[in-house]
């Protein structure tokens, strides 16, 4: 990464492009790593920065607000492109941030030609109701028989043990405070209030979960969260775009589905360049 740069992390292009610049906020673990093949994709023909969070590294605390975040990032954003049109983006729970990094430079008389969500959900999501837990392990005893208790039992002591080793692994062996920029997010989250959004949204999320029906087109993902094709963005954006992509929540990234991914992003994307050009045309000018 560039060294003027606390978040920004130049990760593909060539800054000359004519091409506007494509800003992606990383994650819920604030690292852009599992970024770089789209990265790389993307920043073929168009400036590609990821960012990271703060406190990934080093003695920094990490932001415990979006809005705190948000502003932090739009600074070193605009180093790199002063106003707009932008086009921002953000993968997982760092879709929220954009969002929030798009209001903010709405807010600040700017335009957003795209804000591209990959498998963003809402910042608080329905809890599973009693009742549908009860239908849940119905149909896991139904399929598992009279072992399920125990294979239940097996499966959560596992889960538990896995769980700790990840911590572990996660605070030992590598330089990224993970856990720490993991905590600090799910705080940032539980207090952040979605509003209504009028301006470009694209979702992009893998196909859907369908693993237990709890009743009538009602549905439960392997993750034991409701399903929604639009991941509950559709009361809040009206204009919302959905497209599916090949792969999970994590794999959607990686080779070989991120190139599935890339394409369809570079051509919303490019639309979105199509539809602004004046105003990019202008900005350019300045």
């Amino acid at each position: 990464a560039d060294e003027q740069f606390l978040y920004l992390v130049p990760m593909h292009g060539n800054e000359a492009s004519a091409k506007t610049p494509f800003f992606m906020v990383a994650g819920m673990f604030g690292n852009v790593l599992n970024l770089r093949h789209l990265g790389h994709l993307i920043g073929a023909d168009r400036p590609f920065y990821g960012i990271q969070a703060r406190g990934l590294f080093g003695n920094a605390d990490p932001h415990t607000d979006l809005a705190d975040a948000a502003r932090d990032y739009i600074a070193e954003i605009r180093q790199i492109q002063p106003h707009g049109p932008y086009m921002l983006g953000g993968f997982s729970g760092g879709g929220i941030t954009a969002l929030e990094v798009a209001r903010q430079l709405r807010e600040a008389g700017e335009e957003i030609a795209s804000l591209i969500l990959l498998d963003t959900p809402l910042p608080q999501r329905p809890a599973l109701t009693r009742g549908d837990r009860f239908r849940i392990n119905l149909i896991k005893f139904r399929e598992g028989g009279i072992t399920y208790p125990l294979t239940w039992a097996q499966n959560r002591i596992q889960w538990e043990l896995d769980k700790r080793k990840a911590v572990q692994f996660e605070t030992s062996t590598t330089e990224f405070h993970n856990e720490a920029i993991r905590a600090a997010f799910v705080e940032s989250i539980d207090k952040y209030r979605v509003a209504p959004w009028d301006g470009p949204m694209t979702l992009l999320r893998p196909p859907m979960s369908l693993r237990y029906e709890v009743g009538k087109n009602r549905f439960v993902s392997e993750a034991r969260e409701y399903v929604d094709p639009n991941n509950g963005w559709l009361d809040y954006v009206p204009s919302l775009e959905v497209i599916e992509v090949p792969g999970d929540h994590d794999s959607m990234v990686l080779e070989p589905n991120v190139r599935v991914l890339s394409a369809r992003m570079r051509q919303v994307l490019d639309n979105a360049e199509h539809r602004y050009r004046p105003a990019f045309e202008l900005r350019a000018a300045e």
